[in-house]
């Protein structure tokens, strides 16, 4: 019997670590010189992509528990909509920027190694925006931390060929070729 490997990233560890802010200040990014004041969001939205980490620290804790405290930047990139007071539209992007600190499993050292990746969301009540910074109410940001490692999987391949369709054959031949199995019977190794 064959195998056929498919290399795919396995979920050692991960946590959702979840912040709420009263008002927050997030910068505008860059806004029209054409501009006119006031302006008014009309939604923002976290980029479904990837977010950045830098700043990765991981601290062993003590005991052999190979869990560890990890603190990290997490930057969520942000896709604002803004309508001018000439109702002019057009739209900014910018970036959150979060500390996080956790606890998660770190695994042992080994010639394939893990990595931390996290993916963030945003979400606020209302928005207010200047020139240079838009203030949130109600935020509320979700990120997602994992720690992963490549992982082989062996999926036993049998190698036939598909079944096709019976023709052109008397039905007394036709019936022993549709009585065999399609696969071997008894131990598969």
């Amino acid at each position: 019997m064959n195998r056929v490997v498919v290399s795919v990233p396995r979920v050692l560890d991960s946590a959702m670590v979840v912040t709420q802010d009263v008002q927050l200040q997030i910068p505008a990014g860059t806004i029209p010189a054409t501009a006119t004041a006031p302006l008014t969001i009309n939604h923002i939205q976290s980029v479904a992509t990837e977010t950045q980490m830098t700043n990765i620290t991981i601290t062993p804790l003590g005991d052999n528990t190979r869990c560890a405290r990890v603190t990290a930047t997490i930057t969520i990139p942000l896709n604002v909509s803004i309508t001018d007071a000439n109702q002019t539209s057009f739209e900014t992007h910018t970036n959150l920027t979060k500390n996080i600190d956790t606890v998660l499993y770190i695994p042992e050292d080994t010639a394939f190694p893990y990595t931390i990746t996290a993916e963030g969301a945003f979400a606020c009540n209302n928005c207010t925006a200047t020139t240079d910074t838009i203030t949130a109410t109600g935020a509320i940001t979700k990120i997602l931390i994992r720690v992963t490692a490549v992982t082989d999987l062996l999926i036993p391949c049998y190698g036939y060929a598909p079944v096709s369709n019976v023709e052109n054959n008397q039905f007394s031949n036709s019936q022993n070729f549709l009585n065999q199995p399609l696969f071997p019977r008894g131990k598969i190794y």
